[in-house]
């Protein structure tokens, strides 16, 4: 596994960056939280949260669906 598949993001009852530390024969995964963040260079700044993601969609979504000439 590449060291970039070893990242993983949990959203749920538990959010946040997490590193799998093992995966066993049977798929399952035993996992950590990761130390620091891990900086993607192609992706600046932080993931939305649940609540912010809600918020911009109410704000912007129905403009974000392609024009009925576009689709």
């Amino acid at each position: 596994m590449s060291d970039a598949a070893r990242h993983l993001t949990v959203l749920g009852d538990r959010v946040g960056a997490f590193v799998i530390d093992e995966e066993l024969a049977d798929g399952r995964l035993i996992i950590s939280p990761e130390a620091e963040p891990v900086a993607a260079p192609d992706r600046p700044g932080r993931p939305m949260t649940q609540e912010e993601f809600a918020s911009f969609m109410a704000e912007h979504g129905e403009h974000m669906l392609p024009g009925d000439d576009e689709g």
